[in-house]
């Protein structure tokens, strides 16, 4: 890999991002589109569920439709991830598979959110095997997909999260967070704002992982879009986002 196109701010539903995350992994393995990295915002704000969760056992779906928002399966692992709109980015990097231990490859694509987070004085450290934490809370987690010859890694970065919606909207095992040392959810997570004590502004937090992610790989980042195949990949793709089948029963179809 000698380049990055880099995809500027998209912002759109939750079915349009994984559509378009999923539309370049797949052109990337077909050797059509180049390595990617892209930042992107979920609007309205949304929640994703892992490829391999069970719906009714993670969120309350009634809640979701009380604060009418939605909720799309993804096509990586993980676990339930809410994507705030006013508090929330998602970042994606489409590249070639990276040799060795999934939780290196997780941490080397990571280190440049976790350098970001450092640049703006807090102490983010990497949690195998794939989360980020700051003073010991979750402020960052994120899942994977490995197609032919290429990977799709994307996660969150918790800016300005409301947490207590986040809260509402999960269905939390009780004992579990017992047995973490936590007598709520609330104790486990925590949001850059919330460590800073003052508002960040989404463009200038995306700007500045552009240009650490730029800095730590030493690679030119090419500003581009999505090509006319990816467009209409993701067009199609979207459709399956979209369906009860998909988001209840997570059928995948083989790659094309």
């Amino acid at each position: 890999m000698d380049k990055l196109r880099y995809i500027p701010t998209v912002e759109a539903t939750g079915t349009e991002q994984m559509a378009i995350d999923e539309a370049i992994l797949r052109c990337y393995d077909k050797g059509i589109s180049p390595p990617t990295l892209r930042f992107f915002r979920f609007m309205p704000s949304a929640i994703t569920i892992g490829y391999a969760q069970e719906v009714e056992n993670v969120i309350d779906t009634d809640k979701c439709r009380e604060l009418d928002i939605p909720f799309v399966r993804r096509v990586t692992g993980g676990g339930t991830v809410y994507h705030d709109y006013d508090g929330e980015v998602t970042y994606s990097v489409v590249t070639d598979r990276i040799p060795g231990a999934i939780e290196d490859s997780f941490h080397s694509l990571l280190k440049p959110l976790i350098l970001t987070l450092q640049d703006y004085g807090l102490d983010a450290t990497f949690k195998p095997y794939n989360d980020i934490l700051v003073g010991g809370k979750k402020i960052s987690g994120s899942a994977q997909r490995r197609g032919r010859k290429g990977m799709l890694q994307h996660g969150t970065l918790m800016y300005g999260t409301d947490l207590m919606t986040l809260s509402d909207i999960l269905l939390l095992d009780l004992e579990k967070l017992k047995a973490k040392g936590a007598n709520s959810f609330l104790d486990l997570v925590t949001t850059m704002e919330d460590e800073l004590g003052y508002d960040i502004h989404p463009e200038k937090l995306i700007k500045d992982l552009k240009s650490s992610y730029e800095e730590n790989f030493d690679l030119p980042l090419e500003v581009g879009e999505l090509s006319d195949e990816e467009k209409e990949l993701a067009d199609q793709l979207k459709k399956k986002y979209s369906s009860d089948s998909w988001t209840y029963q997570r059928r995948w179809k083989p790659r094309t």
